[in-house]
Formats: C-alpha cells, structure tokens, sequence
C-alpha cells in the first residue's frame, strides 16, 4: 500500500462493523513468508530471460515516517527505505523493496512485491495493472494483497482503483479503494503534487492473542511541493484524514507532515 493517488466518490461512514478474530500469527507468518519466497523466485527466474529487453533500476530514501493512504506503516521517526525494480520492453515490471526504522535496524517495518504490466492507450493516456503484496510488521501490522489498475494522463493525472484483501481480518472480504494524484511542475526543478481518495479498511485493535479488527470507510489527502534534480528527488507533504474518522483510526492516522528525500540509480 505506501504512496499512489485517491478518489472521494464513496459516501463517507464511520467503521463500525462487527469485529473478527484474528488468524494465528503463526498462520500469519507463514503466509509473508510464501509470499516473499515466491517473489525473490520469480524475480530470479524471470532476470536471466528478460535481460536483453528490460532495465535494472532501483532506489533508496529517507523519510520521516512510512505513510500509505495517509495511515501510518510506523511511527513518527526517520525510515529508511531501498527497492529495485526490473521493466522490460514490452511493459511488464517486477519489484521488491523494504523498510527499516533507523532506531530499530534489525527489524523489517515493511516489506513490498509487486508484479505490474503497463501499455499505452493513446498519445496522450497510459493505463497499468499490478497486484501487490504488502508485509507491514511496524505501528500496522497486517498482510496485505491488493490488485489494481491506474490511468495516467501524461504524467500529470493518475486515477487509480484497487481492492484490499487483509490477511486474517476476513478471508472473503475486499476493501475498495479509489485514488486520484495531481503533479504539476512550476520553476526549476519543482512541482506541486497533490492526491485525494477514499478507502476502506481493516484495522487491527488490542493485543494478541485477543486482537480484533474492525472496518469503515474514511478519506484522506495529501498537497505538498516535490523538488528533483537529476537522481535527486525530496518532497515535503501535508497530509490530511477526514476529521470525523479520527476516532475510528486512532493511532493508525499519520502524522501531519511527511518529508522524504530519495535517490534513484
């Protein structure tokens, strides 16, 4: 889940369903684990045979906390986080990245492994479907699958939609989830980047082996400025969750003010 645009159209509600139990964290585990397995496999397998039509590319940032449709991944302090991704030619993409709090190194706060294929529509409109998996082991901690599919409009305008299916929480529910992201360049090397949406989701609470989670609508939003320069990139937001939906996430609601400055190569 971490970073991508948002879109209001859902009425909004307070969560209030009807709690569910957990599945064993055992259980738990074992499904991160297949999953990440089968990622680094594939990424392995898929490398050798797609190195003549594709690019290696990958990333590393600093941020001031892990952020994903403005719930926080980890608490208030400094993050740092590394990916790498491979694109061949013909648009097909595969992913993993990770995420560590600095004052605790030796624990994963997030680990991400996404499979995408992307295409163009028209001169003007690109669209991109992925399905991506999410182990959040920091402030929130759940395993999450979510596909999706993005229309993006010259780089400018991203509109996206996916469905959430959180591990544990309910094994046949999907939580929708619609997004919208604006980026705008100004002078120089900056832009204004903005991106409102609308989710759904499964929040855990209390501790285990008693933990539950309950489930609601809730809104969020971000504006900020972005600033790049060659591999350079750093972005000051300010984010945003609808203030009647407040006492329902609690905890989980991110901090005002996110910063992060990345590198690419």
């Amino acid at each position: 889940m971490t970073q991508e645009g948002r879109n209001p159209f859902r009425h909004h509600r307070r969560g209030n369903a009807e709690p569910r139990r957990r599945a064993p964290r055992r259980r738990q585990l074992a499904i991160a684990t297949r999953a990440l397995l089968l990622a680094v496999v594939a990424t392995g397998s898929l490398l050798p045979a797609c190195a003549r039509a594709g690019d290696l590319s990958g990333s590393a940032s600093l941020a001031s906390q892990l952020v994903d449709r403005g719930l926080a991944i980890t608490s208030p302090t400094p993050v740092l986080q590394g990916g790498i991704a491979w694109t061949t030619s013909s648009g097909w993409s595969l992913g993993l990245s990770g995420g560590i709090e600095l004052r605790s190194p030796g624990h994963l706060s997030e680990s991400v492994a996404r499979v995408a294929h992307a295409w163009t529509l028209s001169t003007n409109w690109r669209m991109q479907a992925d399905m991506v998996y999410y182990h959040y082991a920091g402030r929130l901690h759940a395993n999450v699958y979510e596909p999706g599919t993005y229309w993006v409009y010259r780089d400018v305008l991203t509109l996206g939609v996916s469905l959430i299916h959180v591990a544990g929480a309910d094994e046949h529910t999907l939580h929708p989830a619609a997004d919208l992201n604006f980026r705008w360049p100004l002078a120089g090397d900056f832009s204004f980047s903005g991106g409102l949406g609308v989710a759904r989701y499964a929040l855990p609470y209390g501790r285990p082996p008693n933990e539950r989670y309950r489930t609601g609508y809730y809104r969020y939003g971000e504006a900020g400025l972005l600033w790049r320069h060659g591999a350079w990139q750093a972005e000051l937001d300010r984010i945003a969750v609808d203030s009647n939906s407040r006492p329902y996430l609690r905890r989980y609601a991110a901090s005002p003010w996110l910063f992060v400055l990345s590198r690419s190569f």
